[in-house]
């Protein structure tokens, strides 16, 4: 059971090593969007949207619910946002770790 833990995990990280997914997964922590609403906030193409949160959605990151002739996509849970946070938060703080240990050699 642990292992399939540890692969259930793997497919999430690899799904997030993603810079577009990423972006795309930073706009719906504000709620819901269509992928129109989802393209016209990053610029990406609307083929690159689409294969993106495909990805996204088989590994449950997000979920897609239709409304009358739209998909609304939105996270599976609230968390998924806070992970992305404190990875950010992490990486921030290696920047400035390194930027300090450059300015004082």
């Amino acid at each position: 059971m642990e292992y399939s833990l540890f692969e259930a995990q793997a497919e999430f990280c690899k799904a997030m090593g993603n810079a577009s997914r990423l972006q795309l997964l930073h706009i719906l922590r504000s709620g819901e969007k269509t992928v129109g609403e989802l393209v016209a906030e990053t610029g990406l193409p609307q083929p690159a949207v689409s294969r993106q949160l495909a990805a996204l959605r088989s590994v449950g990151v997000v979920i897609a619910q239709r409304q009358r002739q739209e998909v609304y996509y939105r996270l599976t849970d609230p968390k998924i946002g806070e992970v992305c946070d404190m990875v950010r938060q992490v990486l921030v703080e290696q920047i400035l770790s390194k930027s300090k240990m450059i300015g004082n050699s």
